[in-house]
């Protein structure tokens, strides 16, 4: 009886969970890549590189990666969002 009550529980929990985090993960976008040291000489590289927004250095433990901050989604990985037409 108490997994019966658990479950109508559990379901609106997620929910409610799904409804706060998704919009906080999907308001902007990162294309990251090489490693780096200062956030200067990565937004400029990104700059140049053609995003406009540039971009940021972010340091963990195994070292710093560049992440290019981009407009949409379509920059993060272009098969998953335009795959090619095959005729």
């Amino acid at each position: 009886m108490a997994t019966t009550k658990f479950s109508f529980f559990l379901l609106p929990l997620l929910m409610v969970f799904a409804l706060i985090v998704l919009p906080m993960t999907s308001g902007q976008y990162f294309k990251c890549m090489d490693a780096c040291t200062l956030t200067p000489p990565c937004a400029d590289k990104c700059r140049a590189m053609g995003f406009s927004n540039g971009g940021e250095c972010r340091i963990y433990s195994f070292g710093g990666v560049c992440c290019c901050q981009c407009t949409s989604k379509d920059c993060i990985n272009p098969l998953l969002f335009n795959p090619p037409l095959y005729n």
